[in-house]
Order: C-alpha cells, then structure tokens, then sequence
C-alpha cells in the first residue's frame, strides 16, 4: 500500500479480522441454531433475527450467479486494496473503513465460494408489514464502510481551502 505506514497495514488487517470473525460467527450461529426459514423475534416484529440462504448477492439480487459474484467479490476486493491504499494513508478512520469493506467481502466471499450461497439473517420490517431485504454482518459492514468512507472523503474535501479544492 503505498504511502501506508505500517501501523495503517495493522489497523485494515485489524478490522478487517474483526469484521470477518465476527460474521463467520454470526453465520455459524445461525446455521446451528435455527432451520432455514425459521425466524426468532429480537425487537418485537421490528427485528428478527431469520435464517435465510441467499445465492445471489445483496439483498436477494442476481440469484443463483454464484460463480459470476464470486468472480466479482475477488475484483472487488483487488480494487478495494488499489483504490483505498492512498487513502488509506491519509486517516486512521479511512483506514477502518477499508478494513470494514474487506471484512464483509471476504465473510461473503467465503459463504459463496465454500457453499454456493451466503447465509443472512438479520429482518428488519414494520410489524405486519413490509420487510427489508435480510442481510448480515459482512453485507452490513460493507454497506457502513462505503457510506462512512464517502462521507470521510467529503468532509475532508469540505475542510480544504477553497482555493485548493479548485486547482
């Protein structure tokens, strides 16, 4: 990563375990504790908490192209590493992020090559209602990581001279 102090390295490669750890699991839990289907309450019919495998990508798109997200899911993560290793260098939560998107593309990544689908789990919706789209931890740190990054990249430009944003 160029630029990348050695302390950066250790904070993507950090957060990135975390996240992957801590949805394989979650998914693993899951998998043991609950049939396919089957679903548990957690905040009223606000969150459940359901078992669902998913053979496409997030929130149910393009089902059943497991070969093609898994191909996907590696060039994601090759341009994640390229893109973000300037980035990377100019803040410790730039940094984070990165290893938040990482995280969750490997977890995903995992699930698809080693079984064929992903397992999500996490249902939000009103109560008698419309529901989201089930998703998990890896989906959900990649969703935080994009947004929070591109939010991080804004506030910076925002705290540059006007002169300098310009040029």
């Amino acid at each position: 990563m160029d630029g990348v102090t050695p302390r950066r390295i250790v904070l993507v490669a950090a957060v990135t375990v975390l996240v992957f750890v801590l949805d394989r699991i979650t998914k693993i839990a899951v998998d043991s504790s609950l049939a396919v289907g089957a679903s548990v309450d957690v905040v009223g019919q606000w969150v459940r908490i359901r078992h669902v495998t998913n053979n496409g990508a997030a929130f149910g798109l393009l089902p059943e192209r497991t070969t093609l997200l898994s191909i996907l899911s590696v060039l994601a993560v090759v341009a994640i590493v390229f893109y973000y290793r300037r980035l990377a260098a100019q803040s410790r939560l730039i940094a984070a992020t990165l290893g938040m998107q990482l995280g969750g593309a490997f977890g995903n990544l995992v699930d698809r090559v080693g079984q064929g689908y992903v397992v999500d789990f996490i249902d939000v919706g009103i109560p008698d209602g419309p529901r989201f789209w089930s998703f998990n931890v890896a989906d959900s740190s990649i969703v935080v990581g994009i947004i929070a990054v591109t939010v991080l990249l804004w506030w910076q430009e925002r705290q540059q001279p006007r002169d300098l944003r310009h040029a």
